[in-house]
């Protein structure tokens, strides 16, 4: 009997330490729960500086978003990361988290491995979420408005047979006038380091085909991903991590053979990381089938 007693008693602990901790979201929670599905991991910092800013100084956000964790909100990771002195806390959404994402805007596209380890591309995440940023703190400035991220987990889309026939951008960035329909998509490709010269080919072959399909296969593209607001032009954007790197690019896709240059139609741009952190819409943007390659213009 006293064994069973301790079994009893053991099995009730480790209920008590499974319950989730059911607390009240807020609306920067709700904001963070879906930023967080959006671009899956976020550093610390960027949630102390641009989310949950309604906190007196940055103790008691890592409060909240230690209670959110002890919730099953979210998850966190103590890892090496850009801008840190030393490893800091990158976060993830937990099993809850997902299931109120769901609930909150009607889906939820979601890896459970996302959740449970850290893959190797994280800073190229980290790079990305700051890239956005900077289109929507700079549309806001200009009259714009960016009416939608949509990350590389939506984005990627099969639009042919084969299994070449794919499009996987690194996200798609939907940007227009506050109030117009008249919106233009950027498949946004960026590149932390030396991007391989067939690599950028391919992708530039893949979206040009992709593209050239014409108005069925958009349609079909914007069922899929579920746009929230009509994209009528696209551009494929390449963003570097320095200035040489953009010259690399621009290199290897003018090194593609003119006659099959000849069949590429779409509007494929380049501009560098910190040209886009200060006038993102700006005339940063090369043109690379353009005619005069030299001058740089805008969206």
């Amino acid at each position: 009997m006293a064994h069973e007693r301790n079994v009893s008693l053991t099995d009730k602990g480790e209920r008590r330490n499974n319950m989730k901790k059911y607390i009240t979201l807020n609306e920067q929670d709700t904001d963070l729960l879906i930023k967080l599905h959006d671009f899956i991991y976020i550093d610390s910092n960027f949630i102390v500086d641009y989310i949950l800013t309604n906190y007196a100084d940055r103790k008691y956000v890592m409060q909240r978003l230690r209670l959110l964790e002890e919730s099953k909100y979210l998850k966190s990771f103590t890892v090496p990361m850009p801008g840190y002195e030393k490893p800091g806390n990158l976060y993830t959404l937990d099993a809850f988290g997902v299931e109120n994402v769901q609930e909150l805007q009607g889906f939820s596209k979601w890896q459970k491995k996302w959740s449970t380890d850290v893959p190797a591309w994280y800073q190229h995440q980290l790079m990305l979420n700051r890239l956005v940023l900077s289109y929507r703190k700079q549309a806001e400035e200009v009259g714009l408005a960016v009416k939608e991220w949509i990350p590389e987990a939506r984005g990627t889309f099969q639009y042919g047979k084969s299994k070449s026939e794919v499009i996987k951008p690194d996200g798609v960035l939907v940007v227009g006038e506050a109030d117009s329909e008249q919106n233009i998509g950027l498949f946004i490709e960026l590149e932390r380091s030396v991007a391989k010269r067939q690599n950028t080919i391919q992708k530039i072959q893949r979206y040009n085909d992709f593209l050239k399909r014409g108005k069925e296969t958009l349609e079909k593209y914007d069922l899929y991903v579920g746009f929230e607001e009509p994209v009528l032009d696209w551009r494929v954007l390449f963003v570097a991590g320095n200035q040489t790197n953009t010259k690399k690019t621009i290199r290897d896709i003018l090194s593609i053979p003119s006659q099959e240059r000849s069949h590429i139609k779409i509007p494929v741009l380049t501009a560098n990381i910190e040209d886009v952190q200060k006038d993102a819409f700006g005339d940063i943007y090369h043109y690379v089938f353009s005619e005069s390659i030299e001058v740089k213009r805008g969206l």
